[in-house]
């Protein structure tokens, strides 16, 4: 089963925590790449280069900055395939990044790997510049909809970006009740269940697109069947 890792930061980490990721992760990346639970890992840029997007009577709203009005943001995604959520948080608990930040596990409920995932997983951006969708939902919608068919319409969608070759993943995410969030202090692994952390939502499903710049990006997200009801966090991956 896939299960989708995001890590929950408040700031850029202390150099001592630094230090001690960029000396333990490599390690940790090895053993699991050589089990083959980790599909990929990427890091996102900081929160102030996200745009949110709404689509409200055939209008493209955008904001500057994440969804999430709290201090607490995504700073990287992993996905795991895993027998089930015992290894899961096996898996996540023995990554350094545990020990300083919250771990949110999801169940996937579905996904659509593309052709350019796996160079997307060893971090070639030669294509384009990778962009995370976060699909934001929860609470009251702009209007009443069919979820079926608002999935549906999002197939279609994932399908033609595919085809022009800017898809690079897409999975939708089980409901929040299913998340468990793991911390590690003092060697013990903290276990809780819910999101990483407190909002007004929760994030529904995730697509990378490859795009040329931010603008295209944007308007990618508008042109989900999503932003019509929700809203649309777009976030670059961190790169060099």
């Amino acid at each position: 089963m896939n299960y989708v890792l995001f890590v929950w930061a408040d700031g850029i980490p202390a150099p001592e925590a630094m230090e001690v990721m960029q000396r333990d992760l490599p390690a940790w990346i090895q053993e699991m790449d050589s089990r083959g639970v980790r599909l990929f890992g990427r890091e996102l840029d900081l929160p102030e280069t996200a745009a949110t997007v709404r689509v409200r009577d055939g209008e493209t709203l955008v904001s500057d900055g994440p969804f999430a009005e709290t201090k607490e943001f995504v700073a990287g995604i992993d996905l795991f395939d895993c027998a089930d959520l015992d290894e899961a948080i096996d898996v996540a608990a023995k990554t350094p990044v545990a020990r300083f930040h919250p771990l949110e596990i999801r169940p996937v409920m579905s996904m659509a790997l593309g052709e350019r995932t796996s160079a997307f997983g060893r971090g070639d951006d030669s294509a384009g510049k990778p962009y995370l969708l976060a699909m934001w939902v929860g609470g009251a919608p702009a209007a009443t909809f069919d979820e079926r068919a608002v999935g549906q319409e999002g197939e279609t969608w994932r399908a033609d970006l595919e085809a022009r070759g800017l898809h690079v993943m897409g999975a939708r995410l089980q409901d929040a009740n299913t998340a468990t969030t793991l911390r590690v202090r003092d060697g013990d692994t903290l276990l809780s269940d819910g999101p990483g952390v407190e909002t007004e939502g929760f994030i529904g499903g995730i697509d990378v697109v490859s795009c040329t710049d931010r603008e295209q990006a944007i308007e990618l997200a508008a042109s989900h069947p999503v932003a019509g009801y929700h809203a649309i966090e777009v976030r670059p991956f961190w790169s060099e």
